[in-house]
Parts: structure tokens; sequence; C-alpha cells
């Protein structure tokens, strides 16, 4: 406890100036905020109890005040209990921006920046809470404030407020004018706040946003050790090596090529495997990455007009295909490769969740195999490949780092990675098969015949071509639903995470004389600072959910104590980046998990609150009604249970009764099939982020990547160091990734083109890119 008050009176100014807001700045009331607070509570339930309770406190508020005015104010507060902080923060800097600034007393403001000019600290003294008085603060330039302070137990306000207790001023003193100095010495603010000197020196708090509080780790004994690391110099031991990057044009691979490039010049060389199109070759296609994705904007501002030089002194582009036998290149540039790679990371992967069985295979199961036959056919090269955490599936707990070959989440002993693999392309001839059968045809022609009727397409030519394009569009729903059908059968929750985790057995198995990494990265979201702030790409895995939570759509079935791992890109390619230096210094362990549920857990309730509040911060500055009304919705965690009884399916069962009542009504039927559609929509969506959201608890340990962490010099920790523990979630959620969403994802969704994100033409972000971005991560 003394080492805790030690480190809070660190900085504390011991002779500042004290500046009392109320009576100078602001006539500021005790209850206004509060009844602000208490009208903007998350669900509507709360916000008339709450009210409620205000409106029974004002009939003895007056009796108090007059007798007691800290205990008329602890009661007041109490009203707050089970608001969380999150919520009090950002409605303190909503009531401070729209309410108090544009009652600021300008004599005031422009005498406290006077004195301020002459150097000395100042202190702001208020009776309101810190949540208001801290935007307050910051829009002054004040960097300490006295206020009152609420208790939070796990994020939720208790109700109490912390001592000492800011007291109102006398009950006249609303009465007299603004002063223009309401400076007050040590002296005179003990008399005015009953309070001794030393009780005031220690409630004074800076006036910036308290980030997360950390809780207090479990001591956990791990049963294994590290392997020896020592210093890990990601300079000195990246510095000439040759690296095969797999991938580069997805999410991840561009984020990780732009920041070896910017902060890696002295690496050897980068080559890059990218699948040609049709029209386009390989090196096409990367020249207009690099000239049009704002990923590679920094180098362009560092390098100008100098940046293809620079590039291609340290990448060369090879043409290829990850499902390709050889990767798809030609002999002799695979066999030069093979004799002069250190390393090769294959960031590609499709990460559509229930994409057609033969495409999960050829890129997720069959270009792993490809990547591992070409690293065995290498002099010195390691692997670094890339998962994922869910690979898990159906799993609860603490997921340790360790390697499993044939694994599967139900723990089936007779599960065998190459039989399955097997089996699954036997399934896709089987389908393949049937499709050509006469009773498929026949129930496909009639569909064909039925609809070129519709259209009025008589000629045979046209019935054929329709016949082709209904055979394989019965083909690929028929290999959707059997790719999940088989993930369920073992344990995974979809195609995606089933073929990863496929994939990964194999290199296990096949591998285990290899030196390989295996990297999980968890749920990979909007970048905290590389390339820049707040980047992202396509409708990737929180975008629809969180735009769903945007609109009217208030009740997501979830489990609220569930950790919602989520990392933000720049952090997986920090990580990516000291896994490879440890792989070419072999000195590597085989798996890694790059999640933050461990260090720095954010749970289902506060996720869903906090995307509610950034929607809220961004709607409440429009001026259309509709984003008003918007903002009013806030969503909240539910059962499945009562989503399932009040939400879409009975408002989709409710829609569908009112089709039936309204048949003999036939202008009353096209609004309600275009509702049913969107409700179908919606249901569809909840089903298939419901293994995120709410089955399992996973815990993902991360300790090998902290091993590394450690071994790194001090003086590379900047440019290279991994510390998920620095993330302050709401700072993130709310003025980074919803944000980010906003400018990169939104628009996606609903069919808008983007922003122009620099000073060059986009020629990459339209639609169809960005669409077949989101089902692949790179290529």
């Amino acid at each position: 406890m003394a080492e805790e008050r030690t480190a809070h009176m660190a900085g504390i100014p011991r002779d500042g100036i004290f500046w009392r807001v109320e009576g100078s700045l602001l006539n500021l009331s005790a209850v206004r905020p509060i009844a602000f607070f208490t009208w903007n509570a998350q669900s509507f339930s709360e916000r008339w109890m709450r009210r409620l309770g205000l409106a029974l406190s004002a009939l003895i508020r007056p009796v108090l005040y007059a007798t007691d005015r800290v205990l008329a104010t602890r009661l007041l507060h109490a009203l707050l209990r089970g608001i969380s902080r999150d919520r009090l923060d950002l409605l303190g800097e909503e009531y401070f921006h729209y309410t108090l600034k544009p009652r600021l007393n300008p004599a005031a403001v422009a005498r406290l920046r006077e004195v301020a000019a002459g150097g000395e600290p100042i202190i702001l003294v208020s009776q309101a809470l810190d949540h208001v008085l801290r935007p307050l603060a910051r829009h002054l330039g004040v960097e300490y404030i006295l206020a009152n302070r609420l208790e939070f137990r796990d994020g939720l306000a208790t109700g109490r407020l912390l001592e000492p207790v800011i007291r109102p001023r006398g009950g006249l003193a609303r009465l007299r004018p603004l002063k223009a100095d309401q400076r007050l010495t040590l002296e005179e603010l003990c008399r005015d706040l009953a309070l001794s000197p030393e009780t005031i020196q220690r409630a004074i708090v800076p006036a910036r946003r308290e980030g997360d509080m950390l809780p207090t780790p479990a001591r956990i004994v791990f049963f294994r050790n590290p392997r020896p690391v020592g210093r890990l110099s990601v300079r000195e031991t990246l510095a000439g090596r040759h690296i095969l990057l797999i991938g580069g044009t997805g999410f991840i691979g561009k984020v990780w090529l732009a920041k070896v490039l910017k902060d890696l010049p002295e690496i050897g060389r980068i080559y890059l495997l990218i699948r040609p199109h049709r029209s386009t070759s390989a090196q096409q296609r990367f020249q207009a990455l690099l000239e049009d994705s704002p990923v590679f904007e920094p180098l362009h501002q560092r390098y100008g007009s100098d940046i293809w030089r620079y590039v291609s002194e340290r990448v060369e582009v090879i043409a290829g295909d990850i499902t390709q036998p050889g990767l798809g290149m030609d002999p002799e540039t695979r066999a030069r490769l093979q004799k002069t790679l250190d390393l090769v990371i294959n960031c590609s992967g499709l990460t559509d969740f229930n994409p057609d069985l033969r495409d999960a295979l050829a890129i997720n199961v069959e270009g792993t195999l490809h990547v591992l036959e070409f690293v065995r056919g290498c002099d010195r090269a390691a692997l670094l490949h890339l998962s994922t955490c869910y690979v898990v599936g159906y799993r609860d707990g603490c997921i340790p780092e360790v390697p499993v070959p044939n694994y599967t989440p139900r723990g089936a002993a007779d599960f065998d990675a190459e039989r399955e693999r097997q089996a699954l392309h036997a399934l896709v001839r089987e389908i393949e098969a049937l499709a050509e059968s006469s009773e498929v045809t026949e129930q496909l022609r009639r569909q064909a015949l039925e609809r070129a009727r519709e259209a009025q397409e008589v000629s045979v030519s046209g019935l054929e071509t329709r016949l082709r394009r209904y055979r394989l569009r019965w083909i690929r729903n028929q290999l959707v639903e059997a790719g999940m059908r088989r993930a369920q059968q073992w344990g995974w929750p979809n195609t995606y995470t089933f073929t990863k985790s496929l994939g990964e057995s194999l290199l296990f198995t096949l591998g285990a004389d290899l030196p390989i990494a295996v990297v999980r990265p968890s749920i990979v979201e909007s970048s905290l600072a590389e390339p820049f702030r707040g980047w992202n790409e396509g409708v990737n895995t929180s975008a629809p959910i969180s735009y769903l939570l945007g609109t009217y759509f208030r009740q997501l079935p979830s489990n609220q104590w569930k950790r919602l791992d989520i990392i933000p890109v720049d952090l997986v390619v920090r990580g990516m980046i000291l896994i490879a230096a440890a792989l070419c210094r072999r000195c590597h362990e085989r798996v890694y998990h790059l999640a933050t549920s461990m260090r720095n857990p954010c749970n289902m309730r506060r996720s869903i609150e906090l995307t509610g509040l950034a929607h809220r911060k961004f709607y409440r500055a429009q001026r259309e009604l509709e984003y008003r009304l918007r903002a009013l919705f806030d969503p909240i965690p539910v059962s499945k249970e009562r989503y399932e009884r009040l939400s879409v399916p009975s408002q989709k069962a409710l829609i569908q009764t009112l089709q039936r009542l309204s048949a003999p009504l036939p202008f009353v039927q096209p609004p309600l099939l275009r509702k049913e559609r969107d409700l179908d929509r919606v249901e569809k969506l909840i089903e298939l982020y419901e293994p995120f959201i709410l089955h399992n608890e996973h815990v993902f340990e991360a300790t090998h990547i902290e091993w590394l962490q450690a071994a790194l010099p001090p003086e590379e920790r900047e440019a290279f160091g991994y510390d998920v523990t620095g993330i302050d979630w709401w700072e993130y959620w709310i003025n980074v990734h919803i944000p980010a969403l906003r400018r990169w994802s939104y628009p996606l969704i609903e069919g808008r083109p983007l922003e122009e994100s620099s000073r060059r033409a986009s020629r990459s972000w339209t639609r169809s890119s960005m669409g077949a971005a989101a089902g692949s991560s790179g290529d």
C-alpha cells in the first residue's frame, strides 16, 4: 500500500494553484450530470429505473443537502451503481463537449490560461465526477484535477464514492455571478471542503483518462522449459537473410512486408510469391499493390520518387501458385530459391468460414503440403506457418502452446490427418459424380425449364447454359454443407478452422524433422500504430457483427464473461518478426499463440458495450435524425433463450404470420418479403458467429512469444517489441478499431466506394477486389 501511495504522489505538484470550477468557469450542478448518466444507461429498463430513482431522491435531497452535503452527494452518486467505467468515460466526454463547453465563461478561460502561462501547475477542483472534469481539464490544458471519484469492481461502478468526497458549495452559491478568477490557496480549499492538506494532496490525480487496470495474473506453473534464447537481436539475425513470403497480398502479409521494408532495410532479399491473373502478371499485381495500397503510404512518404529503386533492391516478385505442386514456380526459379532461402513465411489461407470444400482443401491443406515439400527441398530454410488460435475448435479452458499431431477437439483416438485428407477428396469426387446422375440432372433440368419459361427463353443452347450453371451451384452448395458437417462431426465450428487444423496436423506429422514454427494469432483486427493508426481491410472477422450492432439490432446472444480474443494486426506482425528471428537462430518453439485473452482480457460484455459506445460517439456528432435515433439504441448481451424469444427469430415468425394474414392484399407483400430476407440474413450471421461469441471459453496461453520479447535488446524494443498489456481497450475500440471499420469495411457492406486514402488513386479498393480479399488472406 505504501508503494502504491508513493507511486501516486510521484509527479503530483505540491505547490500548484487550485482553481474551483464552480463559480468561475461554470455554474456546474451536481444533479444534471448524474441525470445525463442515468438517462443514457445501456438498456432501456436501466434508464427508466435510474430515472425513477433520481426522481425519488429529489424528495429527500433538499433535507440531506441542508444537513449533510457529503451524505447528499454520496446518495446522489449511488444511482450510478452498475454503470461501467467505459460508459461513464464516454458520456463524460459527450456531456462536456455538447453541454458544458458552449457554456464556459470566456473571461475565466482566458484568465486561467494567462495564469497557466506563468508556469505554475494548475489543479482544477470540482464537485463533478472525474469523468466530466477530465475532458474540461484537457480542453484547458490543465494536467491535474481534484474531483469526486467512483469505486469500480470488474469495470462496473459500485455506487460508492472514494474518499475524499468533494462536497457542493453552499445553497446560495449559484446565485452569485461567475468570477473570472477563482484561485484558491491550499488553506482556503481545506476550509471550503473541510479536509486536511494531506487528504487533498492524496486525492489529486492526473487529468488524462485512466487506462485499463489489468488484473493481477494468477501464478501459473509451467512444467516445460523454454529453449534457451539468450540475446535475440532482430536486426543482427535477419540482416542479409533471404525470405520467401507467401500471401503477401493479404491483410497480414502486406503489413508484414511494409514493416520489414520500413524498419529492416538491412534485410537481404524478400521474394514475393504472387499468383498471376489472366490479364495481369505477378509483377504488375505487385506494382499496383505498392502504388495503391494505403499500407505502403509511409514508405512513399519516406522515399518519395526513389521508392521503386529502394524496393527493387530488396524485393523480387516470383510468379507462382500455392495450390500447385512446386508452388507453381518454373524449375529454374525453384532450384535457385531452394539454394538461397533462409526462411519461408506462409501467410496464405482461405479465411472464409464456410467455403466450398474444394477451395478450402486446395489452399489450407494441399497448399500447406506444397509449402512443406518446397521447404524440404531447401538447403537450410525454416518455415513460419500462419494458422489461427481457433483450430482448437469446441473446447474450453486454457489452451497450451503444444503441437498435437492428428488433433481433434473431441479427442478422437482413431483420427488420422492423412486418412481424413484422402477421405475429404473422396467426398468431393463423390458429390461431383452425384451431380452428373440422372436424378440430380432431372431435378436441375426442371428448375432450369421453369426459370426459362419465366424469362421467356426457349433456345436449346440457353437451356443448356442455365443447366450447367445450376449444376455448378448445386455442387458448390453441397460441398459447403459437406464441409460444415464434417467439421462439426470432429468438433470444429466451421470448415475454415477444420482445414487449418488439418494442415497443422500434417505439418506436425510430416515435418517433424524440419525447423517449423506454427504461429496462431487470434482474431486479427485494426492496427494500433503501423503502418498507421487504424488500418483495416475488407469485410474481416468482426466487421459484419460490429456493423450490425450499430443498427437498431440490440440483443446479441453471447456469453458476457467469455473473453473475446482480439489482437491488432501490427502486434501480429511484430510477433512474426520475432519468431522469424528465432527460427533463423534455431531457438524457436513449435507453436506460438499471438493472443490477448491471457494477459489483457476483454470479455464479451465489455466488447459489446464498447462497440455500442463507439457507434454512439459517431452518431452523436451527426446532424441527421436517423443517426440521433440510432444513438439511443445500445446493444446488450443476452442469453440465447432471450434472443430467440424477443429478437430476430421471434420477429421473423411475426413477419411470416403477417404475410399469411395479408395474402389477399398483394401490395403489402413486397415490404414484408424484404423484411423477412433482412431478418434471415441477420439470423444466419448470428449463427455463423456463435462459436466466437457464445460457445466455449478459451484462454490462449501466449508465453512463448513473451520469452522472445524478453530476449530482445532494449534498443530494438520500440521497433520490434511485442506487448499486449499496453492495449487500452477503451481507446482502441472507440478511437481506433470501430472508426477504422467505418472507413475501410462498412462502405463495402453497404455497397459504397471507399474514400481515397492518399494522393494516389485507389484502383485496388473496388468492391470486387475487396470481396475477394475477405475470402482469402492472400496468395
